[in-house]
């Protein structure tokens, strides 16, 4: 985008964080994104509870505090941070294999017959 833009990727990236950028760049940023076709709207919309996405040229996520910690809880548990575990899981979809798949697995255990 910054350079369909003409401007620095630090500009892109302030103006997409709703930095201050100098007039004329935020004018030409303006500019292209007229120019570029509407996202589509998604044929159903995200069915889960607290859980907002706006997935235009960057990805959003906004969590209720629950499920954040939900998250956060999950991620601590397979010893990674929640943004490593959403890399994962983004990764896992790019390249069509299951997200967690050591989660999927399951274990038999024998107990000792009692005496």
């Amino acid at each position: 985008m910054a350079d369909q833009c003409g401007v620095s990727e630090i500009t892109v990236r302030n103006w997409m964080s709703q930095k201050t950028i100098p007039p004329l760049k935020q004018q030409l940023i303006e500019r292209v994104m007229v120019q570029m076709p509407a996202a589509q709207p998604a044929s159903s919309p995200s069915s889960i509870p607290g859980v907002q996405v706006d997935a235009s040229l960057s990805l959003t996520v906004k969590l209720s505090p629950e499920l954040y910690s939900q998250l956060e809880a999950k991620a601590s548990q397979q010893g990674i941070s929640l943004g490593d575990m959403v890399a994962q899981a983004i990764s896992s979809l790019v390249n069509g294999e299951p997200a967690f798949p050591h989660s999927l697995k399951t274990r038999k255990v024998i107990l000792p017959p009692q005496s």
